[in-house]
């Protein structure tokens, strides 16, 4: 078996040199890593990824748990993710938990016993407080990510709550005030409905709980939806994710109802599609979260500081399109 030692005297480099094109090390030419990369191809080399783990006593392997495999907006983050720790030298372990609490810990558990550095986790519960403290013992770098479940480590987070004040302050101005929320959510989310509450307040608008509805996590909610619609007879919606927006627009096919001009509709999450349907969006810096997140993973790992936990929290701004219909317009 090809040694880095022959793979570097062919391509006319340091040792030094091939274990850096090995790990993408932005510190090296395209031209020298190329170079490099055809003589372990010549030689048939591959590197001994578990020797260097050894040696090193880090596998720089990050884990990342996702919750919802269906949802665009975690796909965008893994992508992120995966090429900012490409850039630094590290691989991705990636997992989802699908909004299941024990398949969390399961997730958590495996990623663990293969000697990651640190994990990167969308929690879907609070209750595995005693497993996440024998991570941190085991010197597993932990960042949470979108919710907080666990006081004691680090956070990166969206302002929901201002996200759907926006959305909701928005529906206002267009002479809107019979605004139903779709939210999902849980005692470690955000909570949307507070800000839904104080754009209503703002605008002198009474707020009927009825029209602030917590829909469960489940792919399919467009019965639920439907009827909603048909009982509170709303103008518009706020769709809390993406997955509900597209619930509310297949919902509205199915009946009949056009957007904005049966039902204006704002959605949290600003995907590829919702611009190729004029959806008016909360959008959230997906790019910012991703890259955030992995800061506080490698600070972490390189014990750069010492306090018990970090929280930074990301700002949605709205993007108008045409799916909110103007009532003051119409009279």
């Amino acid at each position: 078996m090809a040694t880095s030692r022959e793979v570097a005297e062919l391509a006319g480099v340091s040792v030094s040199s091939v274990s850096r094109a090995f790990r993408d090390d932005v510190y090296i030419s395209r031209e020298v890593r190329e170079r490099i990369l055809a003589a372990a191809e010549k030689l048939g080399y591959t590197p001994n990824l578990m020797a260097r783990s050894l040696k090193s006593q880090k596998s720089r392997i990050i884990g990342l748990v996702i919750s919802d495999i269906d949802n665009p907006f975690y796909s965008i983050i893994t992508r992120i993710i995966e090429s900012e720790l490409k850039r630094l030298g590290y691989r991705l372990l990636l997992s989802y938990s699908n909004e299941n609490a024990e398949q969390e810990l399961e997730d958590l558990s495996l990623l663990a016993s293969s000697r990651v550095d640190g994990i990167i986790f969308t929690p879907t519960t609070s209750k595995h407080a005693s497993f996440i403290r024998n991570l941190k013992k085991q010197n597993i770098a932990l960042v949470q990510m979108y919710r907080t479940g666990y006081a004691d480590i680090d956070s990166v987070v969206m302002d929901d709550e201002m996200g759907a004040y926006l959305a909701t302050k928005h529906l206002l101005q267009n002479g809107h005030s019979d605004i139903l929320l779709l939210s999902v959510e849980s005692p470690i989310s955000p909570s949307r409905a507070n800000g839904y509450r104080r754009a209503m307040a703002e605008a002198d608008k009474p707020v009927n709980e009825e029209y602030v509805l917590h829909l469960p996590f489940q792919t399919d909610l467009k019965s639920i939806i439907k009827n909603k619609i048909v009982q509170l007879k709303p103008t518009a919606v706020v769709a809390g994710t993406n997955t509900i927006g597209m619930d509310v627009i297949k919902t509205c096919k199915e009946m009949k109802l056009s957007i904005p001009g049966d039902l204006s509709l704002v959605m949290f999450d600003d995907v590829a599609w919702a611009s190729l349907l004029e959806i008016t969006t909360v959008s959230q810096p997906t790019e910012n979260l991703g890259l955030c997140a992995c800061r506080k993973i490698m600070d972490r790992i390189a014990k750069q500081y010492t306090t018990e936990q970090m929280t930074t929290v990301l700002e949605p701004f709205l993007i108008a399109r045409q799916s909110v219909r103007n009532l003051y317009a119409s009279r």
